[in-house]
């Protein structure tokens, strides 16, 4: 007889990315609507590049300006040491030269700087998939000014893996925590309690700690395969595979009585039907593991 534990669950992507946008600017085109496959690398959202190209612009000119002053600091100060070796010059005359010559490099620095981050914001005005996937829910529309590293644009969810997240009580722990010991976990997976199994799992993961609030302990069940009918968010129902006890004393639900003094089953004996009293164990599908001799 199949020892399982009963859990309402609910689905959710193995693998989702949330897209967000790495520069901020004002969406130009949407390239995909909601519900589209896309390839990893296609392009998802346009930005607006133009104040990031200005940047560029302008930080090749100071660049320009910073390496031509470099320049003229450095013919300066080749042309001063000898001077001062000579003792024509004082040192603080060499050293106002070699400090216009740092400051002329640290200026060309920056604008390189500059530079990589206005070519880094052109190239992030293309809001490109990084996996390959279905678009979820779209978050903003052409015009809409979008902020570098704030609310998703959008998700994508990877295709066809599925994970189904549950919590098991605190007290049926320990009976799942034995199954884990002696070996993985499978779970059947139906969309309500009635419901004929829709697809199959195996538990791959258990939280580390018991959550104070519910008393419960979260587990993760992933999908080998994820059937049409099943999509994220959906609540569904899960059944962990515990083990299976054997020797079982097994009756239909109808053939279990209920009294007073408990429960009992009528057994055949000499002909007669016998009263025959019964511990009740689990249920399970309409069937019932009992205690009690049931032999005729």
């Amino acid at each position: 007889f199949p020892r399982v534990i009963d859990l309402p669950g609910t689905l959710e992507a193995a693998h989702q990315v949330a897209i967000v946008a790495q520069a901020s600017g004002s969406v130009l085109q949407q390239h995909v609507q909601e519900g589209d496959s896309v390839r990893a690398g296609q392009v998802l959202f346009s930005l607006d590049a133009r104040p990031a190209q200005a940047r560029i612009a302008q930080s090749q000119a100071t660049l320009t300006g910073a390496r031509a002053e470099t320049a003229e600091a450095e013919k300066k100060r080749e042309r001063l040491s000898p001077l001062l070796q000579s003792g024509y010059i004082s040192r603080q005359e060499f050293d106002d030269a070699q400090l216009a010559l740092d400051a002329a490099r640290a200026r060309a620095g920056s604008a390189r700087a500059e530079l990589e981050s206005a070519r880094l914001d052109v190239a992030y005005a293309q809001i490109r998939a990084p996996i390959a996937g279905r678009v979820g829910r779209i978050m903003v529309r052409p015009g809409s000014l979008v902020q570098a590293g704030g609310e998703p644009l959008t998700t994508l969810l990877a295709p066809g893996t599925l994970d189904v997240r549950a919590s098991v009580a605190q007290q049926d722990w320990p009976e799942l925590a034995a199954a884990r010991a002696r070996g993985k976990v499978t779970a059947g997976i139906a969309l309500d309690a009635d419901a004929s199994v829709q697809a199959q799992g195996e538990l791959v993961f258990v939280d580390a700690q018991v959550d104070a609030a519910t008393g419960a302990v979260l587990v993760k069940v992933r999908l080998t395969m994820a059937p049409p009918a099943l999509l994220s968010g959906q609540g569904v129902r899960v059944r962990l595979l515990l083990g299976i006890e054997p020797n079982a004393k097994v009756v239909p639900e109808a053939a279990l009585q209920h009294a007073q003094e408990g429960s009992y089953v009528y057994v055949v004996r000499g002909g007669k039907a016998v009263v025959q009293p019964v511990k009740l164990i689990r249920s399970l599908d309409g069937e019932h593991v009992v205690e009690g001799e049931l032999a005729a």
